[in-house]
């Protein structure tokens, strides 16, 4: 008999931090192809895409020289960037997806909104100060690291160095996010509320790639399999094959029997 791959099953998967990439990452580049941004691909399958004043620009880099997938940057000039950001290849792509949405829509404002100054990081998303320099979710599950003191802005744009450090997950499935020192301070603080987000997203997933799923992650199915669907067919299908009762002995609790009829009697004669 041929092999035939397991179908992959959707599901719900929370929180979103745990879930994974997706297998098609589109959606993390639309907005700023909607932006009015333009796509080339080079001869090894990476893709880019570009600002049309070339200033800033994205790099999708699934046949790169390491496990980082995606390299964000904008400069004053198109061979000078001023700050980076990356995601590795196990990055949830909704955390992407939330970065570049604000940067298309930054973009448009003009170059103070995405080229502005670093600012001290920000403190609204959700987690705890373990120490002046580590934020952590609730859960423990997600941390962003601040590197202090003065950081070489070539190793920073080299990807050798950075001054925020995102991860989360367990140490063999763990995902990693970095942040130079002069990415502006909404951008930052969006990359931030993205990464510690636990809203539930979904993914499409076989078997053993459920099994992979780390086990703090929940993952509920959002409709039933084909088997199951399968089996309540058939249980259904023999529940209707069944003998009914006769009329007459069919009664149920909203509907009582008939009552006896009544004798009409006779007064005394008289």
């Amino acid at each position: 008999m041929p092999y035939t791959p397991e179908k992959a099953r959707e599901y719900r998967v929370q929180p979103r931090y745990l879930a994974g990439t997706k297998a098609d990452v589109t959606e993390a580049i639309t907005p700023l192809i909607k932006a009015g941004w333009a796509a080339t691909n080079d001869d090894l399958g990476n893709a880019y895409v570009t600002a049309p004043d070339l200033t800033a620009r994205l790099a999708f880099l699934p046949e790169g020289r390491d496990s980082t997938l995606w390299k964000i940057s904008a400069g004053p000039e198109p061979t000078v960037p001023r700050w980076l950001v990356t995601f590795d290849d196990r990055v949830p792509t909704e955390v992407v997806q939330d970065f570049t949405t604000a940067l298309a829509d930054a973009y448009t404002h003009g170059p103070h909104a995405y080229l502005g100054a670093g600012q001290p990081a920000p403190r609204r998303a959700a987690g705890r100060w373990v120490d002046p320099l580590v934020l952590q979710s609730p859960d423990q599950l997600v941390t962003r690291s601040t590197r202090p003191g003065l950081l070489s802005h070539a190793e920073e744009m080299d990807d050798t160095s950075a001054r925020w450090l995102f991860e989360s997950g367990p140490p063999q499935r763990r995902w990693y996010a970095t942040a130079s020192s002069h990415v502006p301070a909404p951008l930052l603080e969006t990359l931030t509320a993205a990464a510690f987000d636990p809203s539930p997203v979904h993914r499409h997933l076989r078997r053993d790639e459920l099994a992979r799923l780390p086990a703090s992650a929940v993952a509920t199915p959002t409709a039933p399999s084909p088997l199951e669907v399968a089996r309540v067919r058939a249980a259904t299908a023999r529940s209707a094959a069944l003998p009914r009762a006769p009329a007459a002995l069919a009664y149920t609790t909203s509907t009582p029997p008939p009552a006896p009829p009544r004798v009409a009697l006779a007064g005394p004669a008289r």
